[in-house]
């Protein structure tokens, strides 16, 4: 049965991504583990059926897997991105950015596909697991991330005081280099109301290095939510977006793996957050790593 390999999958893949002294997220074996995670996954899903669910999102529609035992129900999955037939080689082009013919929509779906493919996984073989997805998006994402960038990423931050030297715990961040970018990298599956702390990141890092000197490039799956197991709604918050924007400090980008059309609208009214799908991220690698302010 596929579902005894899911789990050691996983649990490869995060010992070897946070060995201590040996933390290399862009390395290809992070890579090879990443898609063994996934396989395993697919594998485990293949052989249960699909309950389609209410959608009460205009112009989309989700289902969810149900486990064997008939009453254990996995997450939402947006059933426009998610790819029954994955070709493996495409999978490597995503996480190593060898993406040559691959447009935004496919990207966009082979890593949702790939994301959401552990996350419903663990929600069936796992009780209450808060975690374990969250861990592994954000290992997926930081290994695209820092294969784009060629960077490894640090995950705390020296904090300049007049009596000692300190480090606080961040959400990744690059250092690209002497007289470039940094970038600030949140990854979230969704955000709700913690949204806030994506900005407030932000601020206190422009306010040791300057605005600007970081690049904020928020990453999240989707904002979806199941209701009494029957339906799902997605719960945004744009008016708190523009509020954080405007007054406590400027996101760079913000990329969506299922993206909501009220957080898509952002970018054509004040102050204009780029949100975007993720695929579009591996076409503006340039314009991250360079001086772009839009």
């Amino acid at each position: 049965m596929p579902a005894k390999d899911v789990i050691p999958a996983y649990d490869a893949l995060i010992r070897r991504a946070s060995s201590p002294g040996r933390r290399d997220l862009k390395g290809i074996d992070i890579e090879d583990k990443l898609i063994a995670v996934i396989a395993s996954s697919r594998l485990f899903l293949e052989s249960l059926i699909r309950a389609p669910l209410v959608s009460k999102i205009v112009g989309k529609e989700y289902f969810m897997f149900v486990g064997n035992d008939g009453k254990k129900t996995s997450r939402a999955v947006n059933s426009a991105l998610y790819l029954d037939t994955f070709d493996a080689g495409q999978l490597r082009c995503a996480l190593s950015c060898q993406t040559d013919g691959l447009g935004s929509e496919v990207l966009t779906k082979i890593v949702y596909t790939a994301a959401i493919s552990y996350c419903c996984a663990a929600d069936l073989l796992k009780q209450g697991d808060q975690k374990t997805p969250g861990t592994f998006f954000e290992v997926l994402i930081g290994h695209i991330v820092a294969v784009a960038l060629d960077v490894n990423p640090e995950q705390q931050i020296r904090v300049p005081t007049l009596d000692m030297d300190i480090t606080i715990p961040t959400d990744y961040v690059f250092d690209l280099g002497p007289l470039k970018n940094r970038i600030h990298l949140p990854i979230k599956i969704s955000t709700r109301e913690r949204v806030v702390q994506v900005w407030a990141h932000q601020r206190v890092l422009d306010g040791m290095h300057g605005v600007a000197r970081f690049k904020g490039i928020l990453i999240a799956m989707a904002e979806t939510n199941k209701q009494k197991e029957t339906s799902v709604v997605e719960v945004c918050l744009p008016n708190q977006w523009i509020a954080y924007q405007m007054y406590i400090a400027q996101m760079f980008r913000v990329y969506y793996l299922d993206l909501p059309q009220q957080y898509l609208r952002l970018k054509d009214r004040y102050p204009f957050i780029q949100v975007k799908p993720f695929g579009d991220f591996y076409e503006e690698i340039a314009k991250i790593e360079g001086n772009d302010v839009l």
